[in-house]
């Protein structure tokens, strides 16, 4: 079974991250409830494998979020940006519309 590592999260919190892969297994406020999740983790996962894993803590490497992640809320601000966009252009048009009598 692949070791767990605790380290801190780029934003916030502490993540609890498999030492062969990049993406986190879960996110926690604290250290110690992330070192304790990792531990719970490793004794759940050693019931189906030959042994537990070692859980190490690495507070000197911040863990990263990956591009997709980013990207996800820059999506999002970006739609709601267009969507108030929309309805500023729709709301000018009614006014232009009303005051000129345009399709009445």
């Amino acid at each position: 079974m692949p070791d767990l590592k605790v380290q801190p999260n780029e934003i916030d919190g502490w993540d609890v991250v498999r030492a062969d892969e990049d993406v986190a297994l879960t996110n926690h406020p604290t250290r110690e409830s992330a070192e304790e999740a990792a531990r719970m983790r490793s004794q759940e996962e050693s019931l189906s494998e030959e042994g537990p894993g070692e859980v190490i803590v690495d507070p000197d490497h911040t863990h990263a979020i990956d591009e997709t992640q980013r990207g996800v809320k820059t999506y999002f601000v970006a739609v709601i940006g267009l969507l108030i966009a929309i309805a500023i252009l729709a709301t000018i048009a009614a006014l232009v519309g009303a005051e000129t009598g345009f399709g009445s």
